[in-house]
């Protein structure tokens, strides 16, 4: 072994880590994910959410997070953009987080899959976690109970859930967007409607 020999090894140790630390960076980690055994999404970490996307038939849904703490916003870009606001939304994430599945069955067959719709799933909501990504999708069939069937990502459990998860999958745009103060006027159309006017506005019951 030359003396070159070591030095190269660590080169590589130390490309090899720097790749790991870059493709894992924001993903959740394995202590993250055991802490949330039993829930529906195990691999949902609510702080390392950087999106959320909702699809159910022609309705699409986009919900970006940016900043931290303090600093964190959350901004709509689909069906439209603009801000959104962050208290529906903490809301439907906590919804999603503490989802319980009512059964799951780890091994269904062929004829399951048909039956419960899970290769037609009628709805999906995405959440992106950094590189990582948790995608759960409604299946098009229903249990004779109600509620629905489930699949996370491409795994081969089908789970089965009550209406209230069901129900998450079918949340539009205007359930997120900033609701306005209807009772007072805009500030852009006081300065339109000038001096007079405006006084006029202001004394409508």
């Amino acid at each position: 072994m030359s003396a070159r020999t070591p030095l190269v090894l660590l080169v590589i140790a130390l490309v090899l880590l720097g790749y790991v630390l870059a493709f894992e960076r924001g993903r959740p980690s394995r202590s993250e994910i055991n802490s949330r055994s039993g829930l529906l999404v195990e691999a949902l970490v609510r702080d390392r959410i950087t999106r959320i996307r909702i699809a159910s038939g022609n309705d699409r849904v986009a919900l970006r997070r940016d900043g931290e703490g303090f600093d964190e916003t959350w901004t709509l870009e689909e069906p439209y953009e603009g801000p959104a606001d962050a208290e529906p939304i903490e809301d439907y994430i906590r919804n999603w987080e503490y989802a319980i599945p009512v059964r799951t069955l780890q091994e269904p067959s062929p004829e399951d899959i048909e039956q419960f719709g899970v290769d037609s799933p009628t709805a999906e909501v995405t959440f992106e976690m950094g590189r990582a990504t948790v995608r759960v999708s409604l299946a098009s069939g229903t249990p004779v109970d109600g509620g629905g069937y489930v699949r996370i990502d491409d795994e081969r459990a089908v789970v089965v859930v009550g209406k209230d998860v069901v129900e998450l999958f079918s949340r539009t745009a205007d359930a997120f967007a900033i609701k306005g103060d209807a009772g007072a006027p805009l500030l852009s159309d006081l300065m339109d409607a000038g001096p007079s006017d405006a006084a006029a506005d202001a004394d409508q019951p």
